[in-house]
């Protein structure tokens, strides 16, 4: 709980920090709003079949555009990984693992700044900080597993997407997801997914 309200605090103030900021320039433009996600969730190198096992998210975007065409965005999400295992023996093992993750993103705007529908590219760096972590195997049932993985991971997130402005002051944030995870959450085991995230902005 307490690294859920240091993130939200620090990200806050990043907010505030840039509205107070940011000239009065159309191309300048601070946004924030909710955003959801779905889609698949797995961990690469396990001995067992990495089977479908749907994602999850939920949280806060943050952006903010330099220039016409470049932007930074930051986001807050509760978000809900792990991996669906099928063993030689048939024995299927759900893990599940819940992160407050927090993807910063550089992104590149195609198009121009009064366009209603602007296709975008983004990439960057995005830390998780676990949770929870729960094993639900056939033959032990579900057991709390928080202590066998690494309680922070690091990976690189990458997207490309379109905003639609819907209104004055309000866009459409769509993106195609991916995620590889850079630092191993057990002993040589990294996760990975891939997803859809949905959100809404609105000009400050």
């Amino acid at each position: 709980m307490k690294k859920i309200l240091t993130i939200a605090a620090m990200l806050f103030s990043f907010s505030a920090a840039f509205s107070q900021e940011a000239p009065a320039d159309k191309t300048r433009v601070l946004s924030l709003g909710p955003s959801v996600g779905f889609g698949h969730t797995g961990i690469r190198n396990t001995a067992a079949t990495d089977m479908f096992k749907p994602s999850w998210s939920a949280g806060l975007i943050i952006n903010y555009s330099t220039s016409e065409n470049i932007g930074f965005a930051a986001d807050v999400l509760w978000s809900l990984e792990g991996a669906l295992l099928d063993s030689a023996d048939g024995q299927e093992t759900d893990i599940t693992l819940q992160y407050v993750r927090v993807p910063l993103k550089f992104a590149y705007f195609f198009g121009e700044f009064e366009d209603d529908f602007r296709p975008k590219i983004t990439i960057g760096p995005s830390m998780g900080f676990l949770i929870d972590a729960e094993n639900d195997a056939q033959s032990e049932g579900t057991t709390d597993v928080s202590a066998s993985y690494e309680a922070f991971d690091l990976g690189l997130n990458a997207s490309i997407g379109f905003n639609w402005k819907l209104g004055e002051n309000m866009w459409l944030n769509t993106d195609l997801n991916y995620y590889t995870g850079f630092t191993a959450i057990r002993t040589d085991q990294y996760n990975s997914n891939f997803g859809l995230k949905l959100g809404l902005a609105f000009g400050l």
